[in-house]
């Protein structure tokens, strides 16, 4: 097995000067740190490690104001002495002090990135992408720390991430040509030939004296791979870009991969589908409209149109689109749900049902169809056919409950409370604390003259909403039923009370008090 290169990154150094100056002059602290420069700027590495110790020592021993340092100050003596061990090659030793730097100032940027690198050249990369992007927490802006990213996860073949932050990298430094020759790399390695020499020749424009570490090893490599190969990475990529809320970098390489294969269909229409979501309809269209009647796309790119135009209100042109669609692929159930949905907004009840039938017959286990034409059959008066097809959403949906709200709605107005009780019973388990489930429940039990069980969910009701006065009305009503006659006296008084402080259309809404203490 060939051996993995080790990633390798040269640490950053800092300019401590400035903001120094009090304990660099007349002090053994400043004496001893002008030293370690010194012989660290002329490569004399275990000297300057030294000169550099002596300083960290003399802050502590010395007392006088002139050689007391801020923590920030330390923690770059620990991070040039990491430098110095790393420039030696000691990474273990470098390591430690980086540790240091980081402990002594958590805010130091520099310090975590310099962590990274050694981190990554003793081969732990997932403390080195820690590091480097607790460095980005600090300072997002960093150049290094985002290009050192991109080889990371360019090395763990996570070319979502690695395109992300080399494009973060160019945008910290735009004059960088280092990270476009290696997203073309990346490109290459995948045999996307004409998008990797697209970013070699943008990295030589930005910079043209850009002469890369690995051109002489790699600038004749070209991988060879077919064109689905190549098509998938493509894909792959947008897909990665996406998943991580880089949409405008997914665009680019969708536009990229199209400019190369106009008719790749696949693309224009997920291509379509990033420019919906962004609300950018008209542009969304026109890549749906590029999708020929023969490609396996065409209908979704075709329903997505009438989703668009029925959004912006344009439910005709919207109807059309699926209807000469339809003429094309009549045997396409979506289309006709679809369509169903448009006539009833054009308020085409009887048309909209045709619809919903045709489309329930294509598709007999979509409980949705089954739904739209259950609501259209009762739109249209048809009670009993509404309650079958209700029937079999359910069946094929059980754990949609709104489905069974529904259908237990129906079953009360056909005053069959045995059947509804059933579906609130199913639904309440689900949502044991809707108010509205509750009361039917309650008004069933009550309809089948069980006060005892009725009682106690009116009651619920009641605590959610003390002023629901249907339940008021009834869970008197149960008790006058059960005997409790100055429980239920007292119940149907506060239920009067509040009905004189309601508008009179909502009174007419309510059941009527009899007075009797029978069954209302």
């Amino acid at each position: 097995m060939a051996t993995v290169e080790p990633l390798i990154f040269m640490p950053l150094d800092l300019d401590t000067f400035s903001g120094s100056e009090r304990f660099m002059a007349g002090t053994r602290l400043g004496a001893a740190f002008g030293r370690g420069i010194k012989a660290y700027l002329s490569a004399k590495y275990t000297e300057a490690i030294e000169h550099f110790k002596t300083a960290l020592i003399a802050a502590y021993v010395e007392g006088d104001e002139r050689s007391q340092i801020y923590d920030r100050e330390r923690a770059i003596i620990y991070l040039y002495i990491g430098n110095a061990w790393a420039f030696q090659d000691d990474w273990e030793q470098a390591l430690r002090e980086y540790l240091e730097a980081v402990q002594t100032d958590p805010q130091l940027s520099e310090a975590h990135y310099n962590l990274g690198v050694a981190f990554a050249a003793l081969g732990q990369i997932d403390k080195a992408i820690a590091a480097f992007k607790e460095a980005l927490e600090h300072n997002n802006q960093l150049y290094e720390a985002h290009f050192a990213l991109g080889r990371v996860y360019q090395r763990l073949d996570d070319a979502g991430r690695a395109y992300i932050h080399y494009t973060s990298a160019r945008e910290a430094r735009p004059q960088a040509g280092e990270p476009l020759y290696y997203m073309g790399l990346m490109h290459q390695a995948h045999g996307a030939h004409e998008l990797a020499q697209r970013c070699f020749a943008e990295a030589l424009r930005v910079e043209p004296t850009f002469v890369s570490p690995a051109m002489a090893d790699q600038s004749e490599v070209l991988v060879s791979k077919s064109d689905q190969e190549v098509i998938a990475w493509y894909y792959r990529l947008s897909e990665d870009l996406k998943s991580q809320g880089y949409e405008e970098e997914a665009e680019r390489i969708y536009r990229a991969l199209l400019q190369w294969r106009p008719q790749e269909y696949r693309a224009h229409y997920l291509l379509g589908n990033l420019l919906a979501r962004s609300r950018r309809f008209e542009a969304a269209m026109e890549e749906y409209k590029q999708i020929p009647p023969q490609d396996r796309h065409y209908s979704d790119a075709r329903l997505r149109i009438a989703a668009i135009l029925r959004f912006v209100n344009r439910h005709r042109e919207a109807y059309e689109v699926l209807f000469e669609t339809a003429k094309l692929r009549p045997n396409d159930g979506q289309l006709f749900l679809q369509m169903g949905k448009l006539l009833y907004d054009l308020e085409k009840y009887k048309a909209a049902t045709r619809a919903f039938e045709r489309a329930v017959q294509l598709l007999p286990n979509d409980a949705t169809a089954h739904y739209l034409l259950g609501f259209m059959y009762l739109t249209l008066g048809h009670e009993n056919w509404a309650v079958n097809v209700w029937r079999r959403a359910v069946d094929l949906a059980p754990h949609v409950q709104s489905l069974r709200y529904d259908l237990g709605y129906i079953y009360v107005r056909r005053r069959r409370y045995d059947l509804a009780a059933k579906e609130f019973s199913q639904v309440l388990l689900q949502w044991p604390d809707d108010v509205e489930t509750t009361f039917m429940l309650g008004l069933c039990y009550k309809e089948m003259m069980d006060p005892a069980q009725a009682i106690p969910l009116f009651e619920k009701v009641l605590r959610r909403n003390p002023r629901h006065a249907q339940a008021l009305y009834y869970l008197g009503a149960c008790y006058l039923q059960v005997g409790n006659t100055s429980l239920g006296k007292a119940y149907l008084r506060r239920y009067e009370h509040l009905v004189r402080q309601m508008p009179a259309p909502q009174q007419r809404k309510l059941p009527l008090h009899t007075g009797t203490g029978g069954r209302p």
